[in-house]
């Protein structure tokens, strides 16, 4: 069982990367636009650079369930990381599934939003430890 110093800990944690995330999605649909409005050789930058951090929920995840933090906070993570493997498949099977890769800035957007909701709940739970998720 873990104690309170390393409860608190992995909340902050948590919250150092979900800030991460929420900032490397933001650098990533900065990278798309470089490739679509200034130089298409960005292209092989955002396809790398998603490999950098799309382990991030999952290691948030592991970080919640460490941190004592509600399950809704660990599936929301979870979530996270299955819309990272939404991203891959859209990309990787563009050319197999037609119209359905347009999903793929839609679940951008879907990962941006959702992170910023972990982020700012997540926030809370660091300035007051007794505080729910």
């Amino acid at each position: 069982m873990p104690d309170k110093t390393s409860v608190r800990l992995a909340r902050i944690a948590y919250v150092a990367f979900a800030w991460l995330f929420t900032a490397s999605i933001a650098v990533q649909v900065l990278i798309a636009g470089m490739a679509l409005f200034v130089d298409s050789d960005s292209w092989a930058s955002h396809a790398s650079f998603a490999r950098y951090f799309s382990f991030l929920p999952l290691l948030m995840a592991l970080l919640a369930w460490i941190a004592r933090m509600p399950k809704k906070v660990i599936w929301r993570s979870i979530g996270l990381f299955g819309m990272i493997l939404g991203m891959f498949i859209t990309a990787i099977l563009s050319s197999r599934i037609g119209a359905l890769s347009a999903l793929h800035p839609v679940i951008a957007l879907l990962l941006f939003w959702g992170s910023t909701v972990i982020l700012r709940s997540s926030s809370k739970s660091v300035k007051s430890p007794a505080s729910a998720i």
